[in-house]
């Protein structure tokens, strides 16, 4: 076991070396936006919802064309005859009947084939036989609804609108979930950058009750100060325990926006210039709001796709209403039929039609699919109000959001720049004993807060320059 154990360790320190030594994967912003559009679930679903709207149009446009009909059956039957009354009555009409003497000297009613020629003979029923004979029919032919008062025609438009519809909302879809994975990305980024922020702040309260013990033990300082520095280095080490764990979150929330299944031990890299104000964000936070909103009219996927469907649903209704009038069919099949597959009988039947399916038509069934059909057009034509009025709220709340993030950014540099200042000065003046602990500790307080107040505005004008982009339809 001894000779085993330095084997075990080698083996160990050579996977770990070997991790180390592999490159940690970097994911950009694009990186983030291409993979959540290729594994997005919510995309995926749109993508099978504009796939089967785009079947329901070749259904509709098959109904345009010509069907084939066609069919080859092989059916062994009895060769026995079961003449229904009708027949029977026609069998004798054009048979006859005739009295004549048998040899018997009785006189005897018979079916005659001539009736009132001589040598007329008792014709008898055949004997019922059990055997199978056999017996094939071959038909195809093409069946095609010439004309059923626009119910084919405004059904194809219907279809195709909805379908046009569905691809829209593809793109739709797409925006939605490039503006979830930007605000996800973000966040994970910030989420990194106030790790770092509590871990340097952990760092500096560390040096500083070191320094604090040193001249306590020197005799240059209280216990209180002691105290207090170890105080404040507990409260800077909770605050980086809390940042590890929201980083953890922020990642599982950009894990999901992505559509993955597991994070793959990314390194998130951000342009420089994504945390920071850039001339469009002053152009639009200076925009009033009425050019902003007629933008977003213009551009917005969603008003798109909920005009075409207002305009399928629409034909849809002028489709169900030709279901009251009969249809105008043409048919054209050739049938062979015969007791042997070789010597088929041939016959054609040309047949020009006018009347309502095999089904038949029923007013109240029509009347009720066409309530539904119009039902179905006054609720997307209030969805389109609606879904216009919530871009409205988007694009007003997304320009306040941005105006706030564009000042809240220039406060909180200066914010940094004086407590970076305020930090430097109590640090000098509790070095050569002028300053108290209290002072130095608020400073050094103000110093970390104000970084982190950086660091989330930095994120609120990242992410308010995502909804504002979303709120416009510009998102890529």
């Amino acid at each position: 076991m001894r000779a085993v154990l330095p084997w075990v360790a080698a083996a160990w320190v050579c996977r770990i070396a070997t991790a180390l030594a592999e490159p940690v994967p970097s994911l950009t912003l694009d990186d983030a936006i291409r993979i959540a559009r290729s594994h997005h679930p919510t995309i995926e679903a749109q993508r099978g919802a504009a796939e089967a709207a785009h079947g329901r149009q070749e259904q509709a446009l098959a109904r345009l064309l010509p069907f084939v009909q066609g069919n080859v059956a092989y059916a062994p039957t009895t060769p026995n005859l079961a003449a229904t009354p009708a027949e029977v009555r026609t069998l004798l009409a054009s048979a006859g009947r005739d009295t004549v003497i048998d040899a018997a000297g009785v006189p005897t009613v018979v079916t005659c084939r001539t009736p009132g020629i001589g040598n007329c003979v008792p014709v008898g029923a055949p004997p019922n036989s059990w055997s199978l004979e056999s017996y094939w029919t071959a038909q195809v032919g093409l069946s095609w609804t010439v004309w059923d008062w626009g119910h084919s025609i405004y059904g194809y438009r219907g279809a195709r609108d909805l379908a046009a519809a569905a691809d829209v909302g593809v793109r739709s879809s797409e925006r939605d979930v490039v503006l979830q994975v930007s605000l996800a990305f973000f966040a994970a980024v910030t989420a990194d950058e106030q790790v770092a922020v509590a871990e340097d702040a952990v760092r500096t309260y560390a040096a500083h009750t070191a320094q604090t013990r040193g001249l306590h033990d020197a005799g240059l300082r209280t216990g209180i100060d002691v105290a207090t520095a170890e105080s404040a280095q507990a409260s800077a080490e909770i605050t980086l325990a809390r940042t590890r764990a929201a980083q953890e979150s922020a990642r599982a929330q950009l894990e999901v926006a992505l559509g993955v299944d597991h994070w793959q031990g990314w390194s998130l890299t951000a342009a420089p210039a994504t945390f920071e104000m850039q001339p469009l964000d002053q152009q639009r936070a200076g925009a009033s709001v009425d050019v902003l909103v007629d933008a977003a009219a213009a551009q917005r996927t969603e008003i798109e796709q909920l005009r075409l469907t207002e305009r399928g649903l629409s034909a849809n209704v002028a489709a169900t209403q030709g279901s009251y009038l009969p249809q105008l069919t043409l048919s054209l099949s050739p049938l062979w039929a015969g007791p042997d597959l070789s010597s088929l009988t041939p016959n054609l039947t040309l047949m020009i039609g006018l009347g309502y399916s095999s089904g038949g038509m029923s007013p109240f069934l029509v009347h009720g699919q066409t309530r539904e059909a119009a039902g179905n057009l006054v609720g997307a034509r209030a969805q389109e109000r609606a879904t216009w009025d919530a871009i409205r709220e988007e694009t007003i709340v997304a320009r306040a959001g941005l105006v706030s993030a564009c000042d809240s950014l220039r406060f909180a540099r200066t914010l940094v720049e004086a407590s970076t200042r305020q930090k430097g000065l109590a640090e000098g003046r509790y070095q050569t004993g002028v300053g108290n602990v209290i002072e130095l500790y608020d400073a050094l307080l103000t110093d970390v807060n104000a970084r982190f107040q950086l660091v989330q505005a930095r994120l609120d004008l990242a992410s308010a320059r995502a909804r504002i982009e979303h709120a416009l339809g510009e998102s890529p």
